[in-house]
């Protein structure tokens, strides 16, 4: 995502907290071969799709991943445990 290229993911685990289905890249169902097949040919066939998913991609890494912004999440953390 970071790299502006739009992401097939399985729907599992971190994956789901990282691609945003439809918006930042295609969620296919764990282990279901032809689903993945599926959303790798709708990339392939439509242009349009792999630019909107692979920009949106990267400005969601860069809003939630990047250093600065996971430095900040981990600091309110700890100053939210502090706090309690």
């Amino acid at each position: 995502m970071a790299a502006g290229r739009p992401v097939v993911a399985s729907a599992v685990g971190g994956l789901l907290d990282l691609v945003v289905d439809g918006e930042t890249g295609l969620l296919v169902p764990p282990r279901d071969v032809p689903a993945l097949r599926a959303a790798l040919e709708r990339l392939l066939a439509d242009e349009e799709l792999r630019r909107k998913l692979g920009a949106a991609g990267r400005e969601r890494a860069r809003e939630h991943f990047s250093w600065p912004a996971v430095t900040a999440a981990t600091i309110e953390a700890y100053e939210e445990a502090l706090a309690g």
